[in-house]
C-alpha cells in the first residue's frame, strides 16, 4: 500500500470511527470523548492497529492545528458575553489567579509525589490549567443547575483555552531555550507568554472585523458559500497569528469567535450550525487519531501513585483554586463546590501534549512520553468522573434549578399571559410572541417582554433569541401552529423542552405528530385554549400533600375547569407537561374558572379516589 493510500485511509477510518462513536455517546447519553478515547485505543496501535498515526508524519500536526482552530472559533462564537455581565468577577478571578495557583500547586505535587523533573512537572502542570469547552458545553447542555453557574463554567472554559495552552508553549519554549543552553532572562519568558496573547488577540479582532463588514454586503459574499468564507477566514486568521508568533494562533481563534459574535452578521444561526457540525467532526477526527497513537503501556507503567495524583488535581488543587479565586463573591459554598467538582480536560490539553511529545522526544528527554500518558490519564478520569457524576452531584447539593433559562412563550391569549407573568415571578427570563398586536399590547402592560410578529417566521425566533432558550410553550388557538412551532424549535434550534398545546388530538395534530417533533402536551390534557380567553380566571397553589403517590393522579383525570399550568419544585418553576411526575412538597400553580373553595374540594376528591383506587 503506498504512502499516500495509508495517510488517505487513516483520516477516512479515524473519521468514520470518530462518528459512530458520536452517535453512540448520544445514545448511550455519556460524554462523547469518553467514548472516542475508547474506540481510538481499540483501533490503534495497542490492540488491533487498524489504524496508525505515525503514516501522517509531519501532517498530524498540520491536522491538529487547524482542528484546533475550528473547535476554539466555535466555542467563543457560542459564548454569550452579555450572560457573562454578572459572573465576570468569578470568570476574571478564575482565568487569572485560577490559573497561576492551579499552575504552582501541581507543578509542586507532580516533581514531588511522581518524580516528574522540574522542567516537565512544569509543563504539566501549565497544560493542567486547561478545561475546554469541548466536554464542558455538552456536559451543561445536560444539566438543570442555574443560569449563573453555567456562565461562570462556560465562560472559564472558553477563556482559559488560550490562556492555559498559551502558559504551556511558554513554558516549552523556555524548556527548548535551556536545553540548547541559552540564557533566559524573566522578560523573554514574560513577553513569551504575553507577546502570543497579544499578537493572536490584534489578529483575530481585525480579521473577524473586516470578514463581518464584508459579509454584511448581500451582493458581495454569496450566502451558500458565507459559511466557508468563515471557514477560510478562521484558518487564515490562525496562520497569520502563527507567523507572526509561534502558537499564537490559539488566542486568535478565540478572539475572532468572541469579535465575531458581537458584530451582528446575516446568517449568523446558520454559521453557528455549520461551524458545530465542523466542531463535532473535528474532535470526531482528533480524538481518535491521539488515543490511536497512545502508549498504553507508559500509562500502566506510572502506576497507583499517577492515579493518586490525579485524585489530589480533582478534589484538593480544584476546590481550593475555586474557593480562592471566589472568595468575597455572591456565590454560596454549595456553588462553588459544584464548580469545584466541574472541570474535565478535553481535546486541547490532548492536543497540545501531543505536540510537545514530539518536540521534547526530538531535544532527547528520557522520560517525554510522561507528559502524554498523565495529561491522557487526566483526562480519562475527569472526564469519566467528573462528567457522569456532575448532574448527580447537582441534586445532591439541591442546586438543581430552571433559574435564568430563557422561555420562549407563543400565543398572548390569556393563558399564554398568565404562564408567562408566573414562570417571570420566578426570575426566569421569559418573552412572548404573538401576531395579534392588542393581546401584545397587554402582555406588556404586565411587564412582560414581547414580540409581534410570526413564530413560524425563523427571523421572528431569532429577534426572541431562540438560540438561548431552554424551553418553548405554544399555546395559541391552533393546534397546529402550536405544533409546528414546537418542531421549528425543535429542529433548528436543538430546543428538546417543547410544549404544545392540542385542543383535540383524535383530530388534526395529534400525539403521533407531537412525539416527531420530541415535544409533551402542555398541562397533559388536551385544552381549548379560546374557552379560557373571555371567562374569569383565578390562580391556586396547591401543595402536594404526602399522602399523594410519587407518580400523581392522571392530569386527564382533573376538571376541565381546572388548569395545571407550572409546577416549583425547590423554587424552581417547570411547566407542567404529560411527562412529568409530581412528588409531596411540590407546589402546583393552577388557573382555575371557579371558586378556589370548588378548586381544593376537587382536589381533595382526586386524592381520595387515588387512595380507593
Amino acid at each position: 500500500m503506498s504512502h499516500e493510500l495509508s495517510m488517505l485511509l487513516t483520516i477516512a477510518l479515524a473519521a468514520s470511527f470518530g462518528l459512530l462513536a458520536q452517535v453512540l455517546s448520544r445514545r448511550l447519553r455519556i460524554p462523547a470523548i469518553v467514548v472516542l478515547l475508547l474506540f481510538g485505543i481499540i483501533i490503534g496501535k495497542e490492540f488491533l492497529n487498524i489504524i496508525d498515526p505515525s503514516v501522517l508524519g509531519g501532517g498530524m500536526v498540520i491536522v491538529i492545528k487547524l482542528a484546533v482552530a475550528i473547535i476554539l472559533f466555535e466555542g467563543a462564537l457560542n459564548l454569550r458575553l452579555n450572560s457573562l455581565r454578572n459572573s465576570i468577577k468569578e470568570v476574571r478571578n478564575l482565568v487569572s489567579f485560577g490559573v497561576l495557583f492551579t499552575w504552582v500547586m501541581i507543578s509542586i505535587i507532580s516533581h514531588y509525589l511522581v518524580g516528574l523533573s522540574w522542567q516537565l512537572a512544569i509543563l504539566f502542570g501549565a497544560l493542567m490549567t486547561v478545561t475546554g469547552p469541548t466536554v464542558v458545553q455538552p456536559l451543561l447542555k445536560r444539566m438543570n443547575i442555574a443560569k449563573k453557574i453555567k456562565n461562570i463554567l462556560e465562560g472559564e472554559a472558553i477563556l482559559i483555552d488560550p490562556i492555559g495552552a498559551i502558559l504551556a508553549v511558554a513554558v516549552m519554549e523556555v524548556i527548548i531555550w535551556s536545553s540548547g543552553n541559552q540564557h533566559v532572562g524573566i522578560i523573554s519568558a514574560i513577553w513569551g507568554y504575553f507577546g502570543r496573547l497579544i499578537a493572536g488577540l490584534i489578529v483575530g479582532i481585525v480579521v473577524a472585523i473586516v470578514l463581518s463588514r464584508l459579509m454584511k454586503f448581500k451582493k458581495l459574499i454569496p450566502a451558500d458559500l458565507s459559511n466557508l468564507v468563515v471557514l477560510a477566514g478562521v484558518w487564515l486568521a490562525f496562520g497569520l497569528a502563527e507567523m507572526i508568533n509561534s502558537e499564537s494562533g490559539i488566542m486568535a481563534s478565540v478572539a475572532m469567535g468572541l469579535t465575531f459574535q458581537r458584530e451582528a452578521i446575516p446568517g449568523e444561526r446558520q454559521l453557528r450550525q455549520f461551524k458545530e457540525s465542523l466542531t463535532t467532526l473535528s474532535i470526531s477526527i482528533l480524538f481518535v487519531l491521539l488515543a490511536a497513537n497512545l502508549d498504553i503501556d507508559s500509562i500502566v507503567s506510572e502506576g497507583v501513585i499517577a492515579v493518586l495524583l490525579i485524585i489530589i488535581i480533582m478534589f484538593v488543587v480544584r476546590p481550593v483554586s475555586v474557593f480562592l479565586s471566589t472568595w468575597r463573591t455572591a456565590l454560596t459554598w454549595k456553588e462553588k463546590l459544584l464548580i469545584s467538582w466541574i472541570a474535565p480536560r478535553g481535546i486541547i490539553a490532548a492536543a497540545v501534549a501531543s505536540l510537545f511529545w514530539f518536540t521534547l522526544n526530538d531535544l532527547g528527554f528520557a522520560d517525554a512520553q510522561r507528559l502524554p500518558a498523565l495529561t491522557f490519564l487526566a483526562i480519562m478520569m475527569t472526564i469519566t468522573i467528573q462528567g457522569l457524576s456532575a448532574s448527580k452531584f447537582a441534586r445532591v447539593l439541591k442546586l438543581q434549578s430552571m433559574e435564568g433559562r430563557k422561555v420562549v412563550v407563543v400565543g398572548a391569549s390569556k393563558l399564554g399571559r398568565n404562564i408567562a407573568e408566573i414562570i417571570n415571578n420566578y426570575e426566569r427570563p421569559v418573552i412572548l410572541i404573538d401576531t395579534n398586536e392588542a393581546m401584545v399590547k397587554k402582555a406588556r402592560k404586565s411587564g412582560i417582554q414581547t414580540i409581534a410578529g410570526n413564530a413560524l417566521n425563523e427571523s421572528v425566533l431569532e429577534d426572541a433569541g431562540m438560540d438561548e432558550a431552554e424551553t418553548i410553550v405554544a399555546v395559541t388557538p391552533n393546534s397546529e401552529v402550536n405544533v409546528l412551532v414546537a418542531q421549528l424549535a425543535y429542529e433548528e434550534y436543538g430546543v428538546k423542552r417543547a410544549f404544545p398545546a392540542l385542543n383535540d388530538p383524535d383530530k388534526g395534530a395529534g400525539d403521533k405528530i407531537l412525539g416527531q417533533t420530541g415535544g409533551r402536551l402542555i398541562f397533559g390534557k388536551p385544552v381549548d385554549v379560546l374557552s379560557w380567553e373571555y371567562e374569569a380566571v383565578r390562580q391556586f397553589t396547591w401543595e402536594v400533600p404526602e399522602e399523594c403517590a410519587k407518580k400523581g393522579f392522571e392530569l386527564s383525570d382533573i376538571s376541565d375547569d381546572l388548569l395545571p399550568v407550572i409546577r416549583i419544585r425547590e423554587n424552581s418553576p417547570e411547566v407542567v407537561h404529560s411527562g412529568q411526575a409530581w412528588q409531596p412538597k411540590d407546589k402546583i400553580i393552577f388557573l382555575s374558572r371557579t371558586t378556589i373553595e370548588q378548586t381544593k374540594q376537587h382536589l381533595s376528591e382526586l386524592l381520595t379516589r387515588e387512595k380507593k383506587d
